[in-house]
């Protein structure tokens, strides 16, 4: 059982360093939180934790190194770009909807589009993806000398690194948003809008200029 709870901590420690790189999932938490409150981080995280079910086990049964290949990464690179722009595109557009500070809490859309945001802000980003080829991978090999419940172990202490980091973001970020009004709201939409087509433009560029 010590093993295990290692394995655990290990990967919640290695995990947590990525949560907290700048990235999509960030930045779509930043201007989801600032308008929707606290449990845009957990539903953001649900999303990200469900997509990552199929890829630990595809990483596990052999397919991680088909992701190191040039035309993985560059169809990677490109279509994460785009989903990327689209992503920008819609951030830009709800910068010029009007918004009330006592109406940012009950949005009509509910939070079913938190846990999808969660996952194509995921899958938008190539990085994420050769993270488990190369590192997800090295340390799933350790894990898994415990059988499937090191990798559950493994699992769960990733999981767990990415819902305590976007829930003290969201945390922070929701507890000032009586301070923030709706012009200075505005604004923090169109950085973030900003930075998720700069994120695009460098994975479209990358994965166009990526040598076979």
């Amino acid at each position: 059982m010590a093993g295990l709870v290692a394995i655990g901590i290990g990967s919640f420690l290695i995990a947590f360093s990525g949560a907290a790189s700048p990235g999509p999932v960030l930045t779509i938490t930043l201007a989801e939180s600032a308008k929707r409150g606290f449990k845009v981080g957990p539903l953001i995280v649900l999303g990200h934790a469900i997509l990552e079910v199929p890829v630990v086990i595809a990483v596990v049964i052999g397919m991680g190194t088909v992701l190191q290949g040039p035309i993985a990464e560059r169809i990677l690179g490109i279509v994460g770009g785009a989903v990327l722009f689209w992503l920008a595109w819609q951030t830009y557009r709800e910068s010029f909807a009007s918004f009330q500070s006592d109406q940012w809490e009950d949005k009509p859309q509910g939070w079913m589009d938190l846990p999808i945001k969660g996952i194509l802000t995921s899958l938008s980003n190539p990085y994420w993806f050769l993270w488990w080829a190369t590192i997800g991978l090295a340390y799933l090999s350790i894990a898994l000398k415990k059988g499937w419940a090191g990798v559950a172990f493994f699992y769960i202490g990733h999981i767990l690194a990415d819902l305590a980091w976007y829930s003290f973001i969201s945390g922070l970020v929701a507890s000032g948003r009586r301070f923030l009004g709706a012009k200075s709201y505005a604004w923090l939409l169109k950085v973030c809008a900003l930075v998720l087509f700069i994120f695009g433009l460098y994975f479209f560029y990358a994965g166009i200029n990526v040598k076979a």
